[in-house]
């Protein structure tokens, strides 16, 4: 009888075991197989492509979208053929509308642009350049109102209202062509023309004699100073360019292309 009881007692240890191995089993089966389903969803979430702030129409983005340049210079698109907006695009467009001599240069333009660029990016090209053209018209009429002289001729240079017009020329910029389009086109010579104006409103201050009080305590904009006389003009004549270029007008810039003397 005890050894009926004891045989007893090993067969229901071993059915436990097996259904505790059983259960273990399943379990584990069960976990690889969430893992192998999670794997793929996360691995295509770690190679999704991010849109990033120079792609047209796509706003600002901590990220940036891998563009791929195309056969021409100043032309590149984006993750889903979106157009990205640079420097080198404003340069290409400037390269028709402005030092083509030709009659029907936004027509070559525009048959240019469609046999480069694939959909979506053409469209967003030619709004582009639509936007643009608008500018240019807009720039001209705004500048003509401000009289503001040639920038190489130094006694014709107000730095206050070329100041002014600064503001005037970047507001109308970003109602035409929009932040993303100015940020990627203007960024740069806005800086230099802040810089310029800055140091030559400080040259001003400086040679009207001791400065007052205020003026000392004021905060100034650190002025370069050189030995060199020859370094000296040198900047002397990039400062100039800069003005000069900040008031020509694009009829002005089309006029030198066209090989027409301006004013």
């Amino acid at each position: 009888m005890l050894i009926q009881r004891q045989a007893e007692k090993a067969r229901y240890g071993r059915h436990v075991c097996v259904v505790v191995a059983a259960i273990v089993a399943l379990s584990i089966g069960v976990l690889h197989f969430r893992r192998a389903e999670q794997q793929p969803f996360a691995t295509s979430q770690s190679r999704a492509p991010v849109e990033g702030a120079t792609a047209f129409g796509l706003g600002n983005s901590a990220g940036a979208t891998e563009s791929v340049a195309l056969s021409e210079p100043g032309l590149a698109v984006g993750e889903g053929h979106r157009l990205i907006v640079n420097g080198a695009l404003l340069g290409l467009i400037d390269s028709f509308l402005l030092e083509n001599s030709d009659d029907d240069r936004a027509d070559q333009l525009r048959r240019y642009l469609k046999g480069k660029l694939p959909a979506p990016a053409y469209g967003e090209a030619m709004e582009i350049v639509e936007r643009y053209q608008t500018y240019m018209k807009a720039h001209d009429d705004l500048l003509a109102a401000q009289n503001l002289g040639h920038g190489r001729d130094v006694s014709a240079i107000d730095i206050d209202r070329i100041a002014i017009w600064r503001q005037q020329r970047d507001r109308l910029r970003r109602s035409i062509l929009g932040d993303d389009v100015v940020q990627a086109w203007y960024q740069n010579d806005d800086a230099q023309l802040d810089q310029v104006l800055q140091e030559w409103r400080q040259r001003l201050e400086d040679s009207e004699g001791p400065l007052s009080r205020a003026q000392a305590q004021a905060l100034r904009y650190p002025v370069p100073h050189w030995h060199d006389k020859q370094a000296e003009e040198h900047h002397r004549q990039y400062m100039l360019r800069v003005l000069e270029k900040a008031v020509t007008s694009f009829a002005d810039r089309r006029r030198v292309r066209d090989g027409s003397s301006v004013r």
